[in-house]
């Protein structure tokens, strides 16, 4: 029996990882209700510990930021000596060193330790690589709580795991395969165009299937310069000379994740034999397909149980492979892929996981994933019905609007240029969701999106526009789209902040510390301080303490920065005015608009929200929920709003309308329903909820007591 471990308090970033795990897992016998929760790690260990004693496969899933400590507990806890894996090392400096990434501030020691002759669980960057050992009568494995870590070593650990449970599995003989007679040049050339169109290349791992494609290269245009074919070697003995036990599809997820990585290629993919399982009775056939980029590795399998169709299986994944591929590079036109850093992610207050997780967490990863794995219009476009590899983030739906580079203006050193005006977001009215059943008591559960109120430029989209080559200007011209930049402006000695007049330099060069810091990008920098010091002049250069974030002391960046703005004398302006450039720190997915938050905006047409932001998806803490408790929520109301709530809880509050910033269901709220009161999303989390729900771009789920 799998059991999985878990404290009860873990935060929504983990919660998902947590439903990753769930899901690689349910195939192989992973149950709701061996997914237990705990209040400390020492009950967690035992718990696991006595287990695996039972002969259970015991998975303890820890936090990074708890990891390496639970990992030497967990180790003390089973009487194994621990050594230092030379493997973790090396993988750390590895993509340490092809990432330029600096490893000073990584404790490689305490990431490298494991247990003794324990098998081993990279990540993709060696960091909080899991493992497991035997014990008499199961297994203890360790695995990180992290949504991009854990694919690869969830990868390993099922191989090591559950391979023998694949013994059936077995490849079909194919005697002198044969090229079918399929037309494999003309989706050849569209995947030659949408890669050439976005200047990224794939590397095949060579196989039965791939041979067939090597005449393309004479055939197709451009097809030799954009594909190569790659021979990955079989995987090394590990240290006790034996050879891994992999799953087909398993086998198919390492090839291609090394001919991408070998190559130095932007995407690697590979194409498995034909397998044939007879644990049914009756024979499936299959093939696996893998494509892998820099964020992961996704696999799709491709079944039937008709004889008859096994010579053109391996065709029709070629042809699969190809569709993938397109997908990506048309998505990539888009969202260029950039392979996430490591990020310490800024400290919150855990919020404690509902009863029934795998249930939550399937409602977030459906409705919200980060990093655009699922939402954003049309989101999952459906497919053949075929079993697939838990998805990773690089999928993002076709729908995505075009991020408008054509449509920004080219700008010149010392020159005002004006951005084209453009429909900002729309209102709609909320759908009614069908009430749980009658209920006294229950709780609440808010799963919120973005950070801050939304409007304006988004600090975290900024900083990944910035990543993708924008400079300052055009990310000014995304997020207050129709306005002016002026140069030339000169800029006034001092600004008075909450009383005290500060000196411009030091004002913005701490104001730009305070609210972004020195880790960001220097476009996202300057388009911050010009923000800044715009919604300054707006306010006659006097501010109250509300107004942003002061206080640290700035780093070298932003005093640079501050000295660049200054000396250029930038703002933005609108019809001749000073423009108003409120900002926030993660949007959700798209801004919404001035009268959403704080009503009226007859004058302010570039703060109509709707404007793209789609790197706001990889922020650590894009996605976090609130609970609280049906009795809770009645005092506050009562104190807040004045409202006496009775009768059934699930009737207490509805959303009324929202901005569609997420999708057609879920945007920034605009009119909230509590007991027959209608306020603002804004009221509604500043003022009743006192901030604790990070941005009013939420929903709701009302969960009776005993459900």
């Amino acid at each position: 029996m799998i059991k999985l471990f878990t404290l009860e308090n873990i935060s929504a970033f983990s919660s998902d990882a947590v439903y990753k795990i769930c899901l690689a897992l349910e195939d192989f016998g992973l149950l709701e209700e061996n997914l237990q929760g705990f209040e400390t790690y020492d009950a967690l260990l035992n718990a696991a510990c006595f287990a695996a004693e039972d002969g259970d496969n015991a998975i303890i899933a820890v936090e990074p930021g708890d990891f390496n400590i639970v990992k030497r507990n967990l180790i003390a806890k089973l009487n194994l000596e621990e050594e230092t894996s030379s493997a973790v090392s090396e993988r750390i400096e590895q993509y340490a060193a092809e990432n330029d990434l600096s490893t000073d501030e990584i404790d490689e020691a305490a990431h490298a330790a494991v247990a003794q002759d324990s098998t081993l669980h990279l990540t993709e960057d060696g960091l909080y690589s899991g493992f497991t050992v035997q014990t008499s009568a199961g297994t203890v494995t360790l695995l990180p709580l992290d949504f991009s870590r854990v694919d690869a070593a969830l990868e390993s650990m099922i191989a090591a795991l559950f391979a023998p449970e694949e013994a059936q599995e077995e490849e079909v003989p194919q005697e002198d395969p044969q090229v079918p007679t399929v037309d494999f040049a003309t989706p050849a050339r569209k995947v030659v165009a949408a890669l050439s169109h976005i200047d990224r290349r794939l590397a095949l791992a060579t196989g039965d299937a791939v041979s067939w494609l090597t005449d393309l290269r004479d055939t197709v245009d451009g097809f030799d310069a954009t594909v190569d074919f790659v021979t990955v070697p079989d995987p090394m003995p590990d240290e006790t000379g034996h050879l891994p036990e992999e799953t087909p599809a398993a086998t198919v997820l390492r090839q291609a994740r090394e001919a991408r990585i070998s190559d130095g290629a932007d995407y690697g993919a590979a194409i498995s034999g034909i397998y044939s399982d007879e644990s049914s009775g009756t024979p499936t056939y299959f093939a696996v397909v893998a494509v892998s980029d820099s964020i992961g590795t996704k696999a799709k399998k491709i079944t039937t149980t008709n004889e008859d169709d096994l010579q053109l299986m391996l065709p029709h994944c070629i042809m699969v492979l190809f569709e993938t591929i397109c997908q990506k590079a048309e998505n990539s036109a888009v969202l260029p892929e950039v392979r996430p850093q490591p990020k310490k992610q800024p400290e919150q207050k855990e919020k404690k996981v509902p009863k029934g997780l795998i249930a939550f967490a399937a409602v977030i990863l459906v409705a919200a994933i980060v990093v655009p794995i699922l939402w954003i219009n049309g989101y999952l476009k459906k497919e053949e019905p075929t079993t697939t590899v838990p998805t990773d983030q690089s999928d993002l739906s076709s729908t995505l609007p075009t991020l408008p580079t054509s449509a920004l203006p080219d700008v010149t050193s010392g020159g005002n240029y004006v951005a084209p005006a453009e429909p900002g977001a729309t209102d709609v009215s909320a759908t009614p969701t069908s009430a749980p059943a009658p209920s006294t008591s229950g709780v609440f559960t808010f799963y919120v999106f973005g950070y801050g109120h939304g409007v304006g430029l988004s600090q975290h989209g900024a900083d990944y526009l910035a990543s993708l080559g924008w400079d300052y200007a055009q990310i000014l011209a995304n997020y207050y789209y129709g306005t002016t930049l002026v140069t030339g402006d000169q800029y006034p000695a001092t600004i008075n902040y909450d009383g005290t007049d500060y000196n411009t330099r030091e004002f913005l060069a701490t104001v730009l510390e305070s609210e972004m810091g020195g880790t960001f990008k220097r476009e996202a920098l300057k388009a911050q301080a010009v923000a800044i010091y715009t919604f300054a002049k707006y306010n006659n250069f006097k501010l109250n303490a509300d107004a942003n974030a002061f206080g640290k002391t700035p780093s070298q960046l932003c005093q640079e920065v501050a000295d660049e703005v200054i000396a250029a004398g930038l703002y933005i302006s609108y019809n001749g005015r000073t423009a108003l450039t409120p900002f926030h720190s993660i949007s959700a997915g798209k801004t919404t608009s001035y009268a959403n938050v704080w009503s009226g905006s007859a004058d302010l047409p570039y703060l109509g929200g709707g404007r793209p932001s789609y790197g706001d998806y990889n922020a650590p803490d894009f996605k976090s929920f609130y609970s609280i408790s049906s009795a809770d929520f009645k005092a506050i109301a009562s104190q807040k709003l004045s409202v006496e709530l009775t009768g059934d809880p699930a009737t207490w509050i509805s959303i009324v309308s929202h901005d569609q910033a997420l999708d057609s269901n879920i945007g920034y709220v605009s009119s909230i329903n509590v007991g027959g009161k209608i306020i603002t999303g804004n009221e509604f989390r500043i003022q009743v909820m006192e901030g604790k729900l990070r941005s009013h771009c939420f929903y709701l789920v009302y969960t009776p007591d005993g459900t």
